[in-house]
C-alpha cells in the first residue's frame, strides 16, 4: 500500500464557475460525494520553467504533446513536511501526472541539483511508511524520469507561485452504483498568482471575487446525473490552465483585448503580508552558477555520513 498516489492517468476536464453556477455544482453532489478528509485546503503549485518560459509558451500553444514541472504542497510548508516534485503531461486530451513524495527540504536538495535518492536520505520524512515510499523503486524510476525532463529543458528556474483555496469531493463512503469509484471534482477558489521573474511582485488575484474553477476528474465517462447537472446549470468546460492564465495576466502583450479579464486587486491587509512571507520562503531560488539555478538548503557532511556533501 503506498503512502499517496504517485501516477494519474485520466482526462480532467474544468469549468470556470460564477458564484452562482458553482452553488448549484456543489448541490447536486450531494448525497453522492462529499468532500475528502482534508477538506478546505491551501495549495501551493510553484512551476518551473526556462528563463524564456519556453515551457508555457508551448503549451499554450495546444500541442498534441505538452509537460510541465513542478513543485507543490498542501498547506504553508515546513523543511520536514511532505510535498510533490510533479511532472504533468497532456496527450491527446488526457492527463499523465507523475510525482514523487518527499520532505520539503528533500525536494529543495533534488531541484538543486542533489541525487534525489541522496536528498531524501538526508532530509527524510518524518513518517517512517512516508520515507520509505519516497526511495521505493517506483519512486526512484519517477525521480529518475524528473532528472530527464531537467536535462532535456535545462536549465529550469522559478517562474510562477500560484495558490487556491481547494475543497476535493470523492464518492460518498456507501458508494451509490452511479458514481464511478475513481470520479474526483475539485473546487479551486481565490486563486492568485505571483510572478517570480518580476522583482518586488505581490500575490494578485486571477478570479473575480465569487468565482471558482471546478474541475471533473475521471477516467471514463462522466455519469448520467453529472452530465444533466452540467446541462441545466449552463456550465460549459473551458481551456483554464492557472499558470497560463497567470502568464498571460502578468504579460499584456500576448492578451488578446478581447479576452481580458477584469482582475480586481485586493487591498492591502496583514493576512496578505503574512501570505506574502510564506510564498517567499516557498518560492525563494535565487540565481546560482548550477544549471538548474535552483537554491538546496545547506548541507554538511554530518548528515548521513556525509552522502550530500
Amino acid at each position: 500500500m503506498t503512502a499517496f498516489t504517485d501516477v494519474f492517468e485520466r482526462k480532467e476536464v474544468k469549468y470556470r464557475l460564477d458564484a452562482r453556477q458553482a452553488e448549484t455544482m456543489r448541490r447536486a453532489l450531494e448525497g453522492r460525494m462529499m468532500p475528502d478528509v482534508y477538506g478546505r485546503t491551501t495549495v501551493r503549485s510553484l512551476y518551473l520553467d526556462t528563463p524564456e518560459r519556453a515551457l508555457i509558451e508551448r503549451s499554450l500553444d495546444k500541442p498534441l504533446y505538452k509537460e510541465k514541472l513542478r513543485l507543490r504542497c498542501y498547506g504553508a510548508p515546513t523543511d520536514d513536511s511532505l510535498v510533490f516534485v510533479e511532472i504533468k503531461k497532456k496527450y491527446k486530451g488526457i492527463v499523465y501526472k507523475r510525482r514523487v513524495g518527499c520532505s520539503y527540504a528533500a525536494a529543495r536538495a533534488f531541484l538543486g541539483g542533489v541525487s534525489y535518492e541522496d536528498a531524501c536520505a538526508c532530509f527524510p520524512l518524518a513518517d517512517a511508511g512516508a520515507a520509505a515510499e519516497s526511495c521505493a523503486p517506483r519512486s526512484l524510476q519517477i525521480a529518475a524520469e524528473i532528472d530527464q525532463l531537467l536535462v532535456r529543458h535545462a536549465p529550469l528556474v522559478p517562474s510562477m507561485l500560484i495558490r487556491c483555496e481547494r475543497v476535493a469531493y470523492a464518492p460518498a463512503p456507501l458508494l451509490p452504483a452511479d458514481v464511478p469509484c475513481d470520479l474526483r471534482i475539485t473546487f479551486d477558489e481565490r486563486i492568485a498568482y505571483r510572478d517570480l521573474f518580476a522583482s518586488g511582485s505581490s500575490t494578485t488575484p486571477l478570479l473575480r471575487t465569487g468565482e471558482a474553477v471546478m474541475e471533473v476528474k475521471a477516467s471514463g465517462p462522466f455519469p448520467l446525473w453529472l452530465v444533466r447537472a452540467l446541462g441545466e446549470g449552463h456550465v460549459y468546460p473551458t481551456s483554464f490552465s492557472k499558470y497560463g492564465a497567470a502568464y498571460r495576466a502578468c504579460e499584456p502583450m500576448l492578451r488578446p483585448v478581447a479576452e481580458a479579464p477584469e482582475v480586481e486587486r485586493r487591498g492591502a491587509h496583514t493576512s496578505q503580508a503574512a501570505a506574502d512571507q510564506q510564498a517567499e520562503r516557498f518560492a525563494a531560488a535565487p540565481h546560482s552558477s548550477h544549471p538548474r539555478r535552483f537554491r538546496a538548503p545547506a548541507m554538511t557532511s554530518a548528515k548521513k555520513g556525509g552522502r550530500c556533501a
